[in-house]
């Protein structure tokens, strides 16, 4: 992997912005940090405001395994194309493939308060239902391996079995047939007629994106991780901001933000001020 703010880094992105690109990013732990009170997470202040400058110069999107209409809530408007629901939710999706999809997932809802109650009480796993997906959370358990084993286990006991993908100790139950984040964002990128994906993601959910085989331009994971299929890395989700900000000087065509170090540059800081 090669870090991204790294001058063979910046020399990519330079090269990205002169294509004709949809420019896609995660939410939790990529535009927003992570946190276990999943209803207070929000992005912060600049890069609200500097997404909301590259949005108005590029078409921007946000594929999240958030519900659409939660993640709507948190972009005001910032972002026009929304994909929830590890891509299940997209602009593609027809009311039947949604209607079906709802009543798989109400269908496993009855079998886990049925016959798995107890068990995902014991283990601490906190239930989320998204309408079109499922996702067992288990962030604080003192065991997570133990965990992720029992969780799948129980998962592998629904009908019809569902796709299972594995986040930040989390399970996401999908309607067989149904979802992935590669294909949403894949098939959006055609739709508005881009030739390539620029996508940010920070955890195993994301690799779908990574491992699109056509039509992605440039992945970066949030954090190094040796395995993923993604080409760039970021070394935290605080330098997300930095990418962003370099982008849209690049699309300007004015005075880059970030120096060989991928720190903010005097000079930088100022053309982000006056912008």
């Amino acid at each position: 992997m090669t870090y991204l703010l790294s001058e063979e880094g910046r020399r990519a992105l330079r090269a990205l912005v002169g294509k004709p690109i949809l420019y896609g990013f995660d939410f939790d732990g990529t535009l927003a940090p992570i946190s276990s009170n999943r209803a207070a997470v929000k992005m912060s202040r600049s890069v609200y405001e500097w997404l909301k400058e590259l949005a108005k110069r590029a078409p921007c999107a946000v594929v999240s395994g958030r519900a659409r209409a939660d993640i709507e809530s948190r972009m005001n408007g910032t972002v026009a194309h929304l994909i929830g629901n590890h891509g299940i939710e997209n602009v593609l999706a027809s009311a039947p493939t949604l209607a079906l999809a709802e009543g798989i997932c109400q269908g496993w809802l009855q079998e886990l308060a049925t016959c798995h109650a107890q068990p995902l009480n014991d283990l601490g796993v906190e239930l989320e239902d998204k309408r079109y997906s499922l996702t067992l959370h288990y962030r604080g358990a003192l065991e997570p391996a133990r965990v992720r084993i029992a969780v799948l286990l129980i998962l592998q006991q629904l009908s019809p079995a569902p796709r299972v993908i594995f986040g930040k100790a989390s399970a996401n139950a999908l309607p067989p047939g149904h979802g992935g984040k590669g294909t949403a964002a894949q098939a959006l990128m055609v739709h508005l007629q881009q030739t390539g994906l620029f996508f940010v993601g920070d955890d195993e959910t994301d690799e779908d994106v990574f491992g699109l085989t056509e039509g992605l331009a440039m992945g970066v994971r949030v954090g190094h991780r040796a395995e993923s299929r993604a080409q760039y890395y970021i070394k935290h989700q605080g330098e997300l901001e930095d990418v962003i900000r370099f982008l849209v000087h690049r699309i300007d065509r004015t005075p880059e933000s970030l120096d060989h170090d991928g720190r903010r540059s005097a000079e930088g800081r100022k053309a982000a001020n006056d912008l």
